[in-house]
């Protein structure tokens, strides 16, 4: 069927109307994928950020915070944060616009009514009042979440030692009496949110009704026409909508206040300075001048002087609670001695000891150290290539050697703390790792406490021989190990 030239412009009139509605659908699709974009990229920066403070918080503020009370900030505190800045912030400002450009036309219109409209609006959401009272709920809630966090985290961490020493019924109950203090905090913040969300009801509807007599009023006296009635009704609605739009913001930016003062918090206290590592050149001497240490008022080192030289390993023996990871905190540079210095000697010259010299440690760990995932990533964690010694050596070394009898070898998967393989096995895999860093100085705590005597004889006849250039430092209560060491150091 043919159009007639007055058929046109209708045409392109319709051709128009559709193409905007397209173009609008896919500009909302953008803008919705764009902000859900923005705000992921937000929270992944802010939580590596938070990550980032606690890794490399000094040591006396580690014990500030619990595991699960830092996870949960940096999983959800984070993450609203980014949500209120990225997303909210935007339409809280928009939905602001909006407000005054309706309540400005009605002013225009009729300056008493847009008085009276603005009189019962539930600006009261807005008070000083209201937001400490809703901060306060925001906070108690959070803090409640941390606790439970933290109940939950040791629960699943320690279950099967909790279940092994019968404290089961104690720990659930534990876990369910927070449960129930969370649950009483929560009816609160819904019992206030129902009470102003009520309130906030009766404003609108008095609103409209008010606008509604106002209006039958003057359209009555003759003062204004059914249809200036009909544009009152409309704007009083294009305000209180938004005003309500306003009021769900609220509660968000509460939780925004909350969980960014929860997060500062986190970032609070001193950090250790990211600086560049210095390999030395063959590490020949370690001597301890002076060294001091307390923890508050009890001193745990006073005045150590102790000389370290390679090939000639050292034990350090001794009761617990004298200072023994102490000083491997110190020569780690993990902590700061009240006085006296830890001087390193190398081909070079000699030279104070900073955290710039990390590098030059294999330190093996009191306990299970091994991470989730596979032997080989554990054991290649920090090694740079050309900086390693072969992985089937480090394991023969650390007599380790079952480990490539396994049926997927070096890429056998380990679970959560070391699961699937004994303390004796994860111990000798946490000592191949340290080996192939290649360090000229290590650092052994308590490396044979899982062992039985013959595996931790063979295992300290490996080291000492494969170590003869190496600078050694054994931390332990192994009496026969000590007496293999050229140099014994009882602390008391």
């Amino acid at each position: 069927m043919a159009i007639s030239p007055e058929d046109l412009p209708l045409k392109w009139t319709l051709i128009g109307i559709v193409t905007s509605v397209a173009i609008g659908i896919g500009i909302r699709a953008y803008t919705s994928w764009l902000n859900e974009r923005i705000k992921m990229m937000m929270t992944f920066q802010l939580q590596r950020n938070m990550l980032d403070a606690q890794m490399l918080s000094v040591w006396k503020l580690i014990k500030n915070w619990h595991t699960g009370d830092i996870q949960i900030r940096i999983q959800t505190d984070c993450e609203e944060v980014a949500t209120m800045i990225a997303k909210s912030a935007l339409s809280f400002l928009l939905t602001v616009i909006q407000l005054l450009a309706s309540l400005a036309f009605l002013w225009y219109m009729d300056p008493m009514l847009a008085l009276m409209i603005l009189a019962i609006s539930p600006l009261f959401l807005f008070s000083k009042i209201y937001f400490q009272k809703m901060r306060k709920l925001s906070r108690e809630v959070k803090s409640e979440e941390s606790n439970f966090s933290n109940i939950l985290q040791e629960n699943l961490r320690f279950r099967l030692l909790i279940r092994a020493m019968g404290i089961f019924p104690k720990r659930r109950q534990k876990l369910t009496a927070s449960q129930q203090e969370l649950f009483i905090l929560k009816m609160k913040q819904l019992n206030f949110s129902t009470y102003t969300q009520s309130a906030m009801k009766i404003c609108i509807n008095a609103g409209y009704l008010l606008t509604f007599i106002w209006g039958i009023y003057r359209l009555h006296s003759g003062q204004i026409s059914f249809g200036t009635m009909t544009a009152f009704l409309q704007l009083v609605a294009r305000i209180q909508t938004p005003i309500l739009a306003l009021i769900t913001y609220i509660p968000g930016f509460v939780r925004f206040r909350v969980s960014a003062d929860r997060l500062l918090e986190l970032k609070e206290g001193e950090i250790e300075p990211q600086i560049e590592q210095q390999r030395l050149l063959q590490t020949t001497a370690l001597q301890i001048q002076d060294l001091s240490f307390r923890y508050e008022d009890k001193w745990v080192l006073n005045n150590l002087n102790l000389n370290l030289m390679a090939g000639q390993p050292t034990a350090i023996v001794g009761p617990s609670g004298k200072g023994k990871t102490t000083l491997i905190r110190l020569l780690l540079s993990l902590i700061k001695a009240e006085k006296g210095q830890i001087l390193l000697t190398d081909h070079e010259g000699t030279r104070p000891l900073t955290a710039a010299h990390r590098i030059n440690f294999a330190y093996i760990p009191q306990g299970n150290s091994l991470f989730s995932g596979t032997i080989r990533e554990n054991l290649m964690l920090h090694v740079k290539e050309g900086e390693h010694i072969a992985l089937e050596k480090a394991l023969w070394i650390a007599c380790a050697e079952f480990v490539l009898e396994l049926p997927d070898g070096v890429d056998t998967v380990v679970g959560e703390s070391g699961m699937g393989l004994s303390e004796g096995q994860a111990q000798r895999i946490a000592i191949a790792r340290a080996l192939m860093h290649n360090g000229d100085i290590w650092l052994f705590d308590e490396v044979t406490s899982a062992l039985d005597r013959n595996t931790a004889d063979t295992l300290i006849k490996r080291l000492l021989e494969f170590g003869q250039d190496k600078l050694c430092l054994f931390v332990t209560h192994d009496l026969n190990l000590a007496d293999t060491c050229v140099q014994r150091i009882y602390l008391d």
